[in-house]
């Protein structure tokens, strides 16, 4: 189970987006052997001139046999699903199928899979976490050698910039903004990734819920970072409809999006209105080594 860097090859789903953008620049700096799953002919392009040293592969993750050709040769895989999609439990299983057939037929090379879910699977009426749950299971009865990584709420999806560039910045709150919730800065959820990518074997068969910061409310959220850009921030809470469609299009890029991730966000706004998302931070201080990134420190690095 110990780690060749120079020979082992790490594969990456989902590599152009917000989780592997922080973690490619951190495995790269010892893994000599990459391939990077790609969704879209823009990103296969931007990855290949970005990481000419990756092997980048443009492949459906719900396609079974694009999925076992991604896999084949592969000796880890830390696999990020399409998470607010209404198929992503299958898409994910599909990967773990794939995973299964090359432990089993691979001669003994294919050695840790590493799944990024969520904190509090558990909570089943948000079904981007149910979605999860069950990738969850079916990882734990595959017979793989595994870890699962289970961060909470993105700082990173706060914005910060946008409201930077505003004289008089006024923050559209999606759910009530004195409802608690605990998050992750990306970058902690990246280097505690490439932590436990380049250790392996020490973290075999660990779940590790992940939070750098928490509890805040929203309101807090907005006080610490009024205080960091020296501007008072106004916070003018949104319609429930008109959250649902902003909080689509940001994630989407349009609001006209399949309904079944409709049906997730609108239960996604709903459950946020009212209980937040919490957990504990020491998780993660144990795995890094170190403070996980405060709200204010994280907001600082963004200004």
């Amino acid at each position: 189970m110990s780690v060749d860097f120079q020979n082992d090859l790490l594969l990456l789903t989902c590599a152009s987006g917000k989780q592997c953008a922080h973690l490619i620049p951190l495995v790269s700096q010892k893994f000599k052997r990459l391939r990077l799953q790609v969704n879209s002919q823009a990103s296969l392009d931007r990855l290949r001139e970005q990481y000419p040293y990756a092997e980048v592969v443009q492949a459906d993750l719900g396609d079974p046999h694009a999925v076992s050709k991604l896999v084949s040769g592969a000796t880890a895989l830390y696999l990020v699903g399409p998470s607010l999609h209404p198929r992503e439990t299958d898409v994910c299983k599909n990967v773990v199928d794939s995973a299964v057939q090359e432990f089993e037929n691979g001669r003994g090379g294919f050695k840790h899979f590493l799944y990024s879910s969520v904190l509090n699977t558990q909570l089943s009426k948000l079904l981007n976490h149910d979605c999860k749950r069950y990738v969850e299971e079916y990882l734990m009865e595959s017979g793989l050698p595994y870890t699962i990584m289970q961060p909470t709420h993105f700082m990173d999806t706060f914005p910060v910039a946008s409201l930077a560039q505003q004289e008089s910045p006024v923050w559209p709150a999606p759910w009530d903004p004195k409802v608690q919730f605990c998050f992750i800065a990306l970058k902690d959820l990246a280097a505690a990734s490439a932590i436990v990518l380049e250790q392996r074997e020490k973290h075999m068969y660990a779940q590790y819920p992940l939070v750098s910061a928490g509890p805040h409310s929203y309101e807090d959220v907005i006080a610490i970072t009024g205080k960091e850009m020296g501007k008072a921030i106004r916070i003018e809470k949104t319609s429930y409809e008109g959250a649902i469609a902003s909080r689509v299009k940001m994630l989407f890029g349009t609001e006209d999006c399949d309904p079944g991730m409709k049906d997730i966000m609108e239960r996604l706004i709903l459950y946020y209105e009212r209980r937040g998302l919490l957990g504990n931070s020491n998780q993660l201080e144990w795995l890094l080594g170190r403070k996980p990134t405060s709200y204010a420190e994280w907001v600082r690095g963004n200004l």
